[in-house]
């Protein structure tokens, strides 16, 4: 399992874990403006993901191991198509330092400096834009041309 984010430390595993209760995901789930996707293979969970109608995306987790498989990939690419369907133009979250190189791969940009959220775990805003990239557009037709 990976420690670097939470090194072990007691109280940032109590913070982290605060909120992550049955009751607090079922409400989640329940939520409308709520999208939840996971991963499930030969009966075990591997992954899940969560993203609010507004574009965040507020859980994002992989089970220990399944780092490095496809799985956050796939994941991910669930996510992003729901919110194109929902008219999303942009996704932001809130990192931890182990999922930066992830985020980047999928496309995400760092919009501002690492914060403390509680006991050792730091924050890293992301964010990424869902419109087509101009540079990659052909050019438009000029109007006076015949």
């Amino acid at each position: 399992m990976f420690t670097h984010d939470h090194r072990n430390d007691p109280d940032t595993l109590a913070g982290w874990f605060a909120n992550k209760t049955p009751q607090s995901f079922q409400g989640w789930l329940a939520n409308p403006q709520n999208f939840c996707i996971v991963a499930v293979a030969e009966g075990r969970l591997h992954g899940v993901g969560l993203l609010h109608r507004e574009g965040e995306l507020m859980l994002f987790y992989l089970s220990p191991g399944m780092q490095r498989r496809g799985v956050g990939a796939l994941l991910y690419r669930a996510v992003e198509q729901k919110a194109i369907q929902w008219g999303l133009r942009t996704l932001h979250l809130n990192s931890t330092l182990m999922a930066r190189s992830f985020y980047e791969a999928l496309g995400f940009r760092s919009v501002g400096p690492a914060r403390k959220v509680f006991g050792v775990l730091q924050s890293y805003p992301y964010e990424k834009s869902l419109l087509p990239d101009a540079s990659h557009q052909p050019p438009a037709a000029d109007a006076n041309r015949s």
